[in-house]
C-alpha cells in the first residue's frame, strides 16, 4: 500500500513524552481499501503519541469530520458526522496476548508501526447499522419516497387496528 506511508509512525526516534501528529483522511485514503464501505469523506485526525517508556506507548486518536454514505431508504448520498476518540497501546516486549483489541504487541527491536489499518477500522466502526439522510441533517429525496409509496404525513400510514390506541390515556398523567 504505497500511498499509506504517511500513516507509519516511527516511534523509535521519539523522545519520552507526548507528540502530536495531524492527518486528513480523505477519498485518496479510502481508495487503498478495495472493498471499503466508505469511499468518500474528510475526517481530520489528531494523533497523540505518548511515549511513557521505551517499551510502552499510548496512542490517542481524535477523529472529527464526515464520511459520505448512501441512504438505505432513498439512495441519496449524505454526509454522516464523525466525532470520536479511540485509544491503542503499543507494548514492546515480544509476548503475544491475543485477547486485547486495544493492545498492539511488537518485538522489542521494533521502531515503527503502520496505523493505516487501525485508522480505517476506527472510521468504519462509526458506521451506523441503518443509514438514513436524517442522520446527516437532511430529508430523504421526496421523489424517491413518493415513488416507493411513502407518504409524508405519518397519520395516513397508521394501521387502523392500531389507530384506536392513540386514544388511550396514560393513567399516571
Amino acid at each position: 500500500m504505497k500511498g499509506l506511508r504517511d500513516y507509519i509512525i516511527n516511534f523509535g526516534k521519539l523522545k519520552l513524552g507526548k507528540h502530536e501528529f495531524e492527518f486528513t483522511i480523505d477519498d485518496e485514503f479510502y481508495s487503498h481499501f478495495e472493498y471499503s464501505l466508505v469511499k468518500k469523506g474528510k475526517v481530520n485526525l489528531v494523533l497523540t503519541v505518548d511515549k511513557q517508556k521505551e517499551t510502552l506507548i499510548i496512542l490517542n486518536f481524535a477523529f472529527k469530520g464526515y464520511i459520505q454514505l448512501e441512504c438505505d431508504r432513498c439512495l441519496d448520498e449524505f454526509e454522516y458526522p464523525v466525532d470520536s476518540e479511540k485509544k491503542l497501546y503499543i507494548k514492546l516486549d515480544g509476548e503475544v496476548n491475543e485477547n486485547d483489541d486495544e493492545l498492539i504487541e511488537l518485538e522489542p527491536d521494533a521502531y515503527e508501526v503502520d496505523l493505516s489499518t487501525y485508522i480505517y477500522e476506527f472510521i468504519n466502526l462509526e458506521l451506523p447499522l441503518h443509514k438514513s439522510c436524517d442522520q446527516g441533517g437532511k430529508a430523504c429525496n421526496p421523489k424517491m419516497m413518493e415513488y416507493l409509496g411513502h407518504v409524508n404525513d405519518e397519520e395516513e400510514n397508521i394501521d387502523p387496528r392500531w389507530a384506536s390506541l392513540k386514544d388511550i390515556k396514560d393513567e399516571e398523567n
